[in-house]
Order: C-alpha cells, then sequence, then structure tokens
C-alpha cells in the first residue's frame, strides 16, 4: 500500500532560492494583512548617564568597575514625543528610548539594580500620521560604569553607553502580493538542507 502524504508531489515550487532559469510567474494574487515599514533608519549614539546606587554590599573606591548590561528579556520602549511635517509626506519625529538596564554588584553579583537608560532621538522619516514610529529593536552595544563618588553609602556611578538606535515607521495594512499558492510541506528528511543565513546586524 502506498502512502499518501498532504503534500504535492512533485511539488511546482517551495521556499528557497530560484533555479538558474528563473522562477516561474505567480499563480494569483494575494491580499495579505501586514506590518508595513514605511521607513526606517539606524544611528550609534554615545551617551553618558549618572545613577545613584544604594544597596551594594562590600567596600567601594572611587574607580571601582560596576557591571552594566542590557536587562535581558525586557523590550525598549518608546515614546513619541512631537511630530512635525516637512512636505512630501516626511516629518521630523522627536522619540523617547527608554531601555532598560542593569548595573550588578561586582563584588557580590547576586545583588543587582535595576535602572532605565534613557535618549532622546530626532529623526525624520516618512511616516504617515496614521503610522507608529517603533523602536524595539533599539540595543545597547556597549555599558562601562564607573563608580565616581561614595557619599554615606550612595555609589554615584557613571556610565558611558553606546546604544544602536533603530527607529521604524509601521502601519498594518492590507497588502497585495503575487503568490504561488498556500506552502505544501515536503517531507522530513534525516539530514537538513541550507538553511537561509541569518540577516545581518544593522549596527556595526
Amino acid at each position: 500500500m502506498s502512502e499518501k502524504y498532504c503534500f504535492q508531489d512533485p511539488p511546482i515550487i517551495g521556499p528557497g532560492l530560484c533555479p538558474p532559469e528563473g522562477c516561474p510567474p505567480p499563480t494569483r494574487i494575494e491580499c495579505i494583512s501586514v506590518d508595513k515599514v514605511y521607513d526606517s533608519c539606524f544611528q550609534v549614539e554615545e551617551r553618558t548617564r549618572i545613577f545613584s546606587v544604594t544597596g551594594f554590599t562590600g567596600t567601594f573606591i572611587v574607580g571601582d568597575l560596576i557591571s552594566c548590561a542590557q536587562t535581558p528579556g525586557t523590550t525598549t520602549t518608546c515614546r513619541e514625543l512631537s511630530r512635525a511635517s516637512v512636505g512630501d509626506g516626511f516629518y521630523n519625529i522627536v522619540m523617547a528610548v527608554n531601555i532598560p538596564l542593569t548595573l550588578t554588584n561586582p563584588l557580590n553579583p547576586a545583588e543587582s539594580v535595576a535602572e532605565v537608560f534613557t535618549v532622546t532621538k530626532t529623526v525624520t522619516l516618512c511616516c504617515p500620521p496614521e503610522a507608529t514610529a517603533d523602536c524595539s529593536d533599539t540595543t545597547i552595544t556597549s555599558c562601562v560604569c564607573v563608580v565616581t563618588n561614595i557619599v554615606d553609602g550612595i555609589l554615584a556611578v557613571t556610565c558611558d553607553i553606546q546604544v544602536c538606535v533603530v527607529i521604524k515607521c509601521i502601519l498594518t495594512v492590507q497588502l497585495l502580493v503575487p503568490s504561488y499558492g498556500f506552502c505544501t510541506p515536503a517531507p522530513c528528511v534525516a539530514l537538513p538542507g541550507v538553511c537561509p543565513p541569518a540577516p545581518p546586524a544593522q549596527c556595526f
């Protein structure tokens, strides 16, 4: 008895690269609901912030390093402060970008304090009024913190922070796209094929 699978045999076309002779023409037009990125930009910023830290046990002196990193498992949030049209569909947008940050006691790694590193950024993007300026892909690429003052057990910690600010103008739209129909899976094999490479990083 032959086995039956829920896929086309042989498949007309599947995910992956087109053959050297090119892909066949699409067979239909689909209307899909997607988040369309109207415009986007990124820029590396270097900022300095001073945090007041209490509760760290141990003896510190001015010049001691304090461990610093973006808080794992958290999401960067942002708030649009203003938007002004500059013509031709472009807007000057002022954003306040908030990145969760964790300072850890190097003398006792079990002790840490949560801070929020806020950076303001002005960008010019093609961004319809109904679209949202999103900054969730913004990340801290470097953070170096040092104790610069100590008063009554309170540490003044100065941090030099390098952040890759990524801002995208996003709107959910109904989009017409050429299509080959619905995806149909192929049989599983013991050895995987060649997977697509990871997308390149946006900041260097």
